[in-house]
């Protein structure tokens, strides 16, 4: 006996040791206003982080988290679709508001609100916040006005941004007839609005005029040592991806001919610690760990001969637009920010701030309350999205963060807005290849259910078992099906055989027993790494680790034979009352990801919902409880 107390006493021990804020915020990656909800957003940007939600209620209770999300409504994106629909912006975007949110109720998103940047309960907040914002920077000298050449549509009058010139590819391997002004979304190239080939408008077909404009540009230049200090204290907590994407950007780096290889390597060892490597255009790449160290690596070039180039390119960012669709600059700017409006990535990083305080009132709590959540060291903000955004929600956000401030030579403080903790997700393919209609391999989330007739819990279950945190990742519907099998054939049995056995042999009730030492021991190794895995959100090797501590159910099944009267008692009552311990540590640790499966669980072991909370684990189910009767669980497998 003196074992299983150790082993209980460990299991406590672990669960205090479990990294637990005074509030969260959890953030889902916003969907444009263009489309339905399709596997691809549900699997990188929308499931992920409703795992992470519903993880952190258990950990720190339901009143201490908000999982906040909505629509990106700003911008060419949605004003785009809604054109090609024949329909007004706001009757578009309302429409394919409802539409996604419908959805997302069906894969059963926790979400407490799930509002848009310009719906009319959240516009007014996110107004004021975002000019907020942009008054502090302004004040703290990280705008700077520039004047830039943008395409304007002389037959329609108006400037077009982004996604309203079309053309050809600059790209010469690329085909592409209809790559927007300054990415192709078929070859993944970047460009000037100048380099487009072929231009038109697609507004009015016609071929667009460059013509001046002047627009604020944030100047991240003068926050990056901020910045840098910030992300270096991330290291072991950020995914690798996230982390030397954004290290690698923010470290002080310039640029040489690579004429001056000879030279340059004389002085290697007479520069300040730094990294070099060969870069495009004949040149050699330079990074140094500071800025200090970039001045005086600087200054002993030049004395060499050696002029080099600072690459700073990412630290200027034009953060306004030509459009009156959005969220509008402060007044006092002057005439010439008229029919502007502040640029839709902005505008987006700011809208969950707003969104909280949305969530907030619709609790019927003070919209104030959300500095709570978003001011206080105390507590953490954790926000999922796509790989490829990781330049804007550590980068640009930090700088926004970060120089709204009263000194933005520091990290926040308490009462400033507190920097996030990011979570990326690589790009789904389905079926081996990018997902298009074409190709017949694009699914938007109500066709999952409605035509394909899978379970939500199914989609849910499967897609977190993809390692999308590390790499673009494959839906393979053979390995999807593979899977559900699996779920309908020995997961079942292990929630199943239990609750039959109870029933058919011991009354309806939990036998009388103790607890099998292996299942503790067992128990204390799957709760630890739960604990470890769900804080970092590794969920795939997690899921694996789960399904195999199931299959002690199985084992002790065969072993003891709970389900047969003809074997010893008391090792039968045991088994049993450690297959229910078993259960119930399963159905709290799988909640998260099945929440509808596990619920049903939850209702056949007669456990109120309260039930589902991190300090449950490891805590058996009392002998002589009242047993319910079993359900079906997952799905047969399609």
């Amino acid at each position: 006996m003196k074992q299983n107390i150790d082993n209980y006493n460990d299991i406590e021990a672990i669960k205090k040791r479990a990294h637990r804020p005074k509030k969260a915020i959890i953030t889902a990656a916003m969907t444009y206003a263009n489309g339905p909800i399709h596997l691809g957003h549900l699997a990188g940007a929308n499931i992920p982080p409703d795992v992470y939600a519903r993880y952190m209620r258990m950990l720190i209770g339901a009143q201490n988290v908000l999982f906040v999300s909505g629509s990106d409504d700003h911008g060419s994106t949605s004003e785009l679709a809604a054109l090609k629909a024949g329909k007004s912006t706001r009757e578009f975007i309302d429409e394919i508001h409802k539409q996604q949110y419908e959805t997302l109720k069906r894969y059963n998103l926790s979400l407490d609100v799930y509002s848009g940047t310009s719906r009319p309960e959240c516009f007014p907040i996110h107004k004021q916040l975002s000019q907020d914002f942009l008054r502090k920077l302004h004040s703290n000298g990280l705008l700077n006005k520039r004047t830039s050449q943008q395409w304007f549509d002389s037959k329609v009058g108006r400037f077009l941004q982004d996604r309203f010139v079309q053309g050809k590819c600059p790209n010469l391997k690329c085909d592409n007839e209809n790559a927007y002004s300054n990415e192709c979304d078929k070859c993944g190239t970047q460009y000037t609005p100048t380099e487009l080939l072929n231009p038109r408008s697609a507004i009015s077909d016609a071929i667009p005029v460059l013509k001046e404009t002047v627009h604020w540009f944030l100047d991240m230049w003068k926050v990056s040592e901020t910045l840098r200090i910030w992300i270096q204290g991330k290291e072991k907590t950020w995914r690798a991806s996230v982390f030397n994407e954004v290290i690698n950007t923010v470290l002080p780096s310039i640029a040489f001919s690579n004429i001056h290889e000879p030279k340059y390597k004389e002085l290697k060892t007479s520069l300040p610690k730094h990294k070099s490597k060969y870069a495009a255009g004949k040149k050699i790449q330079v990074q140094f760990e500071n800025k200090e160290d970039l001045k005086q690596g600087q200054k002993l070039l030049i004395e060499n001969g050696i002029d080099s180039e600072l690459l700073d390119g990412w630290a200027h960012r034009s953060i306004t637009r030509d459009v009156t669709w959005g969220i509008p600059l402060p007044e006092e700017w002057g005439p010439e920010i008229a029919g502007k409006s502040l640029y839709v990535w902005p505008d987006s990083l700011i809208a969950p701030i707003a969104f909280t305080q949305v969530a907030l009132k619709n609790k019927g709590l003070d919209p104030a309350k959300y500095e709570e959540f978003w001011k206080d060291p105390e507590a953490k903000i954790f926000q999922f999205l796509g790989q490829d955004n990781v330049y804007f929600y550590v980068l640009m956000q930090g700088a926004f963060w970060v120089g709204s401030q009263k000194d933005p030579s520091k990290l926040p403080v308490a009462g400033d807005f507190q920097l996030t903790d990011i979570f990326g997700s690589f790009h789904l393919m389905v079926d081996g290849e990018k997902m298009s209609k074409s190709k017949g391999n694009y699914f938007t989330g109500d066709q999952l259910l409605d035509e394909k007739g899978y379970s939500a819990d199914q989609i849910r279950y499967f897609v977190t078992l993809l390692s999308l945190p590390e790499k673009m990742s494959n839906f393979d519907f053979e390995n999807f099906k593979e899977r559900n099998r699996f779920l309908a054939g020995p997961m079942n049995a292990a929630l199943e055989k239990p609750i039959s056995a109870c029933h058919a042999k011991f009354g309806g009730l939990v036998p009388k027993g103790v607890l099998l030492e292996k299942v503790q021991v067992e128990t204390a190794k799957i709760i630890q790494r739960y604990l470890r895995s769900m804080e970092r959100a590794e969920y795939a090797t997690l899921l694996y680790a789960v399904e195999n501590y199931a299959r002690l159910v199985n084992s002790l099944f065969v072993q003891y034979k709970p389900h047969d009267d003809r074997f010893p008692e008391e090792e039968r009552n045991n088994a049993l009352f450690s297959c229910f311990y078993i259960l119930k540590n399963l159905m709290i640790m799988l909640y998260p990801f099945v929440p509808g499966t596990m619920d049903k669980l939850r209702q056949s072991l007669n456990l109120p919902p309260e039930i589902f909370c991190v300090d449950e684990l490891g805590i058996p189910i009392p002998s002589c409880h009242v047993v319910g009767q079993k359900q079906e669980y997952f799905p047969a497998a399609l």
